[in-house]
């Protein structure tokens, strides 16, 4: 947090995405007000104060937050940016590979683990490129932001990425969504609703648990990377027959 010298409060963080000024201009990213290069090379920027609250995962299930994810994944503006700024399209078998590459050493030898990765590396889903998009990479509830004046904006754009679509929508069902609104959901957003859908929504959930247990164990969060490990075992238990 900052301020001016009237008082007016800003948020200031270093070296955050450059596509900041577009994510506002589609207003799914709070203002950025102003960027600098510091002498040490950080880039430094200032976004708007927001009075409001973090969203609970009660309050995922709203429309303004499909409509925002679709407002991304869209974006071909934003797209080219990031293609501009040097980021590669991710196929699912990069997507593992990164993961198995950056994951700690004890996550990567966990058995279970090692028994999930095994399962996705044989069940690779289709991936056509023409197709992808730029994903926000980590929806988890705490980067959603709710206004005093009830504008939802999604923030923390350090894990944005290309890749398929389905990499958020994925951690979206499968953690927030109930399976009985799955259909209407994934209808809203501009699915088809079909075995095809499904299959990939399974794929994707599964690495986005992956990817929230590394993220909660890098930061020594046990208690989320357990839940995350139990919320893993339960989806695999009621949906891996299903394929």
């Amino acid at each position: 947090m900052g301020s001016y010298p009237d008082g007016k409060r800003i948020f200031v963080k270093m070296n955050t995405s450059p596509i900041l000024p577009g994510l506002a201009r589609e207003q799914i990213a709070p203002q950025l007000l102003w960027s600098r290069r510091l002498a040490d090379g950080r880039d430094m920027c200032a976004q708007e104060w927001l009075t409001g609250k973090i969203l609970t995962p009660y309050d995922m299930n709203r429309k303004q937050i499909v409509n925002i994810l679709t407002r991304l994944h869209r974006s071909r503006p934003l797209m080219t940016q990031l293609s501009r700024l040097g980021y590669a399209m991710e196929t699912p078998v990069d997507l593992l590979q990164s993961w198995q590459e950056t994951a700690p050493d004890a996550l990567r030898k966990n058995h279970f683990i090692s028994e999930v990765m095994a399962d996705l590396r044989q069940t690779i889903p289709g991936f056509r490129e023409d197709h992808a998009t730029i994903v926000h990479g980590d929806v988890r509830h705490s980067n959603w932001i709710e206004t005093d004046s009830g504008l939802i904006y999604l923030v923390d754009w350090d894990s944005v990425r290309l890749t398929d679509r389905m990499f958020d929508v994925a951690h979206m069902l499968c953690h927030y969504i109930s399976e009985h609104q799955w259909k209407e959901w994934l209808t809203y957003y501009g699915y088809k609703y079909n075995q095809t859908v499904l299959s990939k929504l399974y794929w994707y959930g599964q690495l986005s648990y992956l990817s929230q247990i590394s993220k909660y164990y890098m930061n020594q969060d046990l208690e989320n990377v357990n839940r995350e490990i139990h919320g893993l075992r339960h989806f695999r238990d009621k949906y891996g027959k299903r394929r």
